[in-house]
């Protein structure tokens, strides 16, 4: 029978309400968007006044000298990035980018290491838990289950930070991404 103008093509059925149990799978199973570190950064990094004087959305115009060296950590091919530079021209925030990528579409365990604990302290107190707090992030982050030196999240992912001085915490992670800070 072939619908007529006054018959609908297709007719309302009443919606079904899926369960938050169903809801969650579906997210789990949901693949990460095909984007670029450098992508994710203007879409989602937001720099608050803790981390940067220009405050706001993340602008690869402002460093697009970044962007090549941010975008190459989504290369398969590229297992060691080396960036040679000198201090301050934004080093830290392509790290920075790339955290907050993994975190949000590829997560793993992560192991960050400094100088010496107490850069990795201060590291994670005033700019990771900074970045940490904006909206895209913070669904991720599990604080109370956290602590200066190990971030906890709701996959399977952790963030250990540690000071190069000791043989013992750079030994007894397994991870799959490393990340050393001058």
């Amino acid at each position: 029978m072939k619908p007529t103008a006054q018959q609908p093509r297709f007719y309302k059925f009443r919606k079904y309400q899926v369960p938050q149990y169903i809801k969650d799978a579906l997210d789990a199973l949901k693949p990460p968007d095909d984007i670029t570190v450098s992508q994710w950064a203007e879409q989602y990094r937001q720099l608050s006044r803790k981390e940067s004087n220009l405050q706001g959305a993340w602008r690869n115009s402002v460093t697009p000298y970044l962007v090549g060296i941010m975008d190459e950590f989504n290369n398969w091919e590229t297992e060691r990035i080396v960036v040679v530079k000198p201090t301050q021209v934004g080093g830290t925030e392509v790290e920075l980018n790339a955290l907050g990528y993994l975190i949000d579409q590829d997560p793993a365990p992560t192991l960050i290491v400094y100088p010496n604990d107490e850069i990795a302290e201060s590291t994670s107190a005033n700019r990771i838990m900074s970045m940490l707090e904006s909206p895209r992030l913070k669904r991720h982050f599990l604080k109370n289950a956290s602590s200066k030196k190990e971030l906890q999240f709701t996959t399977d992912m952790y963030i250990a930070l540690t000071g190069a001085g000791s043989a013992a915490d750079l030994s007894s992670k397994p991870i799959r991404y490393l990340f050393l800070d001058e």
